[in-house]
């Protein structure tokens, strides 16, 4: 495959500095080797400052800068973050050329491309590996090419600097290509890509075949890369190598995958989070729903689950964890159909607390007994926020287990693996289009396994540990985890012992051997092994915080430096020093790269193969303008051409959007607005809000019509009777009240006749005067429905207690009075 020319990248803001990406990998075993090839050009009259934020994989580990300009190869290095800043500024004023590569607290990068001239181009190389780690004999590759506008504030939630912050030009467009070569076990397996079309050539190499992945056809930076390698053998592998720097020092990388013994499936207790917000709007909520639907069919009976939904508020279908029961799973269903992305901003924390409350009276202080202590918090989102730290945190306090679905052309890989990783979850992702059954399934088994206790590495006999990396806070049967260690060795072979992983399964008294493997010694010239170490053993110690010794806190910038890792401490730096008469003669313009908006991201576009410009497809988006970041829009007069036109569409697209707040009672549709339905006042006798209150967040318990609130509805619509459950709900009644219809009396009764039977009890309370005279004149919604004596009188007892602004309690607490059965 030829390499893609260096062409003029346009917006309709002009040329940009950015001229496209190219990237060249190589996977040999379980580690990816991959170099980044970015491009620049400078197409103006003045030396300006190119200022790049791009992601990485969340386990990539960044090992080189190469850059050359005007004629000459340079290489970065790796320095303290203060000195690599004052070295790159200092450079600057000078008047010589720069370039400073540094990590943002969501581990993106942002590269600055200081004092490029007039007409000059520059290629910057970035090299990066990667430990690949299959689940459950499959594996995902996927390299983020773009990064999605988030929700909130990307300075004061994100920690970004200013400079540094990602801004998007819906306009731009990016030619991006990718060549991989494949050796080893991964090139027998079954090879394919959900995101791009792509050719796939066998070839002889000197160590066997070799599987030649290349795009088909041209590709954009508007969506990841995804390949996805099946059918994979669920075996344990190892590399061992010594530490060039330190020597007599060895490194082991063990790749240990857990085998379990057979086991009965658990039954699952699980609370479904969905993100219905506006940027999951298009593409990613169609996958939302494809998803969800295959959850509630996974289901079985002794589960139980809940169903919640969230934006800038959030909603639960129930206050309960449901029973699986064809009712329940009907209802669900149906739920699932009316999903949409029109909710607004992405509240991901407060969606969190409120949902960990459902089912539980002592949810508060963690210390909850019953389903809802163990549930376990199925999360579905692209995962499009800024404030990372805080939903982090939430989740790792809630003591129960995340596990996450990421859908979407480029979703927020970091934070949902942290959400994960930290609560002893699994993440899994979809791309528009993909099957989502194969990762569903996955999610299933994870769940409903034993958990494994008191885990631990058995390490070569005869050598000493130095250093170890943490294991995961779970271990899956089928999930390879990668961990490295130091370890003092007399010799290679000793380094190369068996590494064995014991744990203990939950309800059995003894440790077992859970995997075992046998190291293969490697030369490795570059000393990767040991900078991964590093790197490993870096974040450990910073994850660990407080909790980790002084001493070895205060050497995390040496150990990074030594290493030559870019991190929260230190920074790739590199200084090309012009000859006297070349050197700049002013300080450089600043000009930020605006990536390209994200295919599908809030229904804008769509991901679709088989395209020769980036698909701009124009659908709704409710509450893009809420997102804070740098959409720059240009004036419609300066416009031409069909990016142009995009433009123009999305311009009117945006400057027509409405801040749908919050109702209360039904939603207001253009349907309601062409009826004659009538929706009683807000007034506290006929609507009721019950409010919790968790950690200072208040969240709403309970919501809707009080009986008089419901008698006035009749009143208002004596043209109409509900017939259904969804009619009911629609009119405003509190969820807890239509699921005991539909759950506890509709187990017994057809839909309409429990209707049927509800409304004539209701139609005898007379909670008002003009309620009193509507009913004695006949002037009430009145069913039509036969109605058994049985069930009219389970209704009748069950709401004897109710009063004029109050439910009863037996029917609002349906769930928990049920729970013994």
């Amino acid at each position: 495959m030829h390499d893609t020319p260096m062409t003029q990248c346009l917006s309709t803001n002009g040329p940009l500095p950015l001229q496209g990406v190219q990237a060249r990998g190589r996977v040999v075993g379980r580690m990816l080797e991959m170099q980044l090839e970015q491009r620049y050009r400078n197409p103006e009259d003045v030396n300006v400052e190119v200022v790049y934020t791009f992601p990485l994989p969340w386990h990539a580990v960044l090992l080189g800068l190469e850059v050359e300009l005007n004629g000459e190869t340079l290489s970065g290095v790796v320095k303290a973050r203060t000195q690599a800043r004052a070295d790159y500024e200092d450079a600057l004023e000078d008047g010589d050329s720069a370039v400073l590569v540094t990590v943002n607290p969501d581990r993106t990068h942002t590269l600055e491309l200081g004092n490029l001239l007039p007409g000059e181009t520059c290629v910057v190389r970035l090299r990066y590996v990667q430990p690949l780690q299959p689940q459950q004999g499959s594996l995902r590759l996927l390299l983020p090419t773009t990064l999605a506008p988030r929700y909130g504030d990307p300075v004061r939630d994100g920690g970004y600097e200013p400079h540094a912050v990602p801004q998007v030009d819906p306009t731009a467009e990016y030619p991006f290509d990718i060549r991989l070569d494949i050796e080893g076990e991964l090139a027998r397996a079954a090879i394919g890509s959900p995101s791009h079309p792509v050719t796939l050539r066998t070839l002889s190499g000197v160590s066997g075949t070799v599987v030649q992945v290349a795009l088909g056809r041209t590709a954009w930076l508007d969506r990841d890369f995804v390949l996805v390698f099946d059918g994979i053998g669920q075996a344990s592998h190892g590399l061992a190598a010594w530490d060039r720097l330190d020597p007599g020092l060895g490194v082991v990388m063990a790749g240990l995958t857990p085998l379990l013994p057979n086991h009965e499936a658990l039954p699952v207790t699980l609370k479904v989070l969905v993100d219905c917000s506006g940027s999951m709007a298009g593409d990613s909520i169609q996958a939302a729903r494809r998803a969800l639907q295959r959850i509630l069919q996974a289901l079985q009976t002794g589960d139980r689950f809940s169903l919640s939904c969230f934006g800038s508020t959030v909603e639960h279908r129930s206050r309960s964890l449901w029973r699986v029961t064809p009712a329940t799973l009907a209802s669900g269903r149906r739920w699932v159909e009316r999903l949409d992305a029109d909710m607004g901003g992405t509240e991901m924390r407060l969606a969190i607390l409120s949902t960990l409350q459902l089912g539980s009276s002592n949810a508060r202080d963690g210390a909850g007994e019953g389903p809802a202590a163990q549930a376990d918090v199925l999360l579905i989102t692209d995962g499009e926020i800024e404030a990372i730290e805080d939903v982090v945190a939430t989740a790792r306090h809630s003591h129960q287990r995340f596990f996450v679905v990421g859908i979407g052309a480029s979703v927020a890989e970091g934070l949902l693996r942290r959400l994960a990783e930290t609560t002893g979850g699994s993440c899994e992702f979809v791309a528009p289009g993909e099957d989502v059954e194969p990762a569903i399934l996955r999610l299933f088994h994870r769940m409903r396994a034993p958990k494994v206790l008191h885990a631990r590495i058995e390490w070569p006999t005869g050598c000493t540990v130095h250093a170890e990396g943490d294991l995961p806070r779970s271990l899956f049967a089928g999930d390879d985890v990668t961990v490295l260690a130091w370890l003092r060795a007399s010799s290679a072979e000793a380094l190369c012992g068996p590494v064995r992983l014991y744990g203990r399964i939950a309800g059995a008294e003894s440790e077992m051997l859970l995997a075992e493997l046998q190291p293969h010694f490697i030369a490795d010239e570059p000393n990767t092994l040991a900078r991964l170490a590093a790197h490993q053993r870096y974040q450990q110690l910073r994850r660990a915080g407080a909790d980790a010794p002084a001493v070895l806190r205060q050497q995390l910038p040496l150990l990074a430096e030594k290493y030559q890792l870019v991190t929260e401490d230190t920074s790739l730096v590199l200084i090309q020093q012009r000859a006297e008469g070349q050197q700049a003669q002013s300080m450089p313009e600043l000009r930020p790269v605006k990536g390209m908006l994200a295919a599908g991201w809030g229904g804008h576009g769509s991901v679709e193969f088989g395209m020769d410009k980036p698909n701009y497809l124009m659908a709704p988006s409710p509450r893009l303008a809420q997102m804070r970041f740098g959409i720059d829009l240009p004036a419609t007069p300066a416009l031409r051409g069909s990016t142009a036109n995009r433009a123009k569409k999305l311009r009117a697209f945006l400057d027509n959007l409405v801040d749908d707040g919050p109702m209360r009672g039904p939603a207001a549709s253009p349907e309601d607005e062409q009826s004659v339905i009538q929706t009683p006042e807000d007034k506290p006798e006929f609507w009721t809000t019950v409010d919790d209150d968790t950690e200072g967040v208040t969240w709403t318990a309970y919501e809707g019509l009080t009986p008089a609130g419901f008698l006035e509805w009749l009143r208002l619509n004596p043209q109409i009777p509900p017939a259904t459950f969804e009619a009911l709900r629609q009119t405003g009644l509190p969820a807890a009240v239509v699921e005991w219809l539909e759950f506890v009396v509709g187990e017994q009764a057809p839909e309409a006749e429990v209707v049927a039977a509800f409304l004539q009890v209701m139609v005898t309370q007379h909670c008002t005067f003009v309620q009193t005279e509507a009913s004695v004149l006949g002037r009430l919604s009145q069913p039509q429905q036969p109605v058994s004596d049985a069930v009219l009188e389970a209704v009748r007892s069950a709401l004897a207690s109710m009063t004029d602004t109050e439910w009863p309690q037996s029917v609002l607490n349906y769930a928990e009075v049920g729970e013994g059965g």
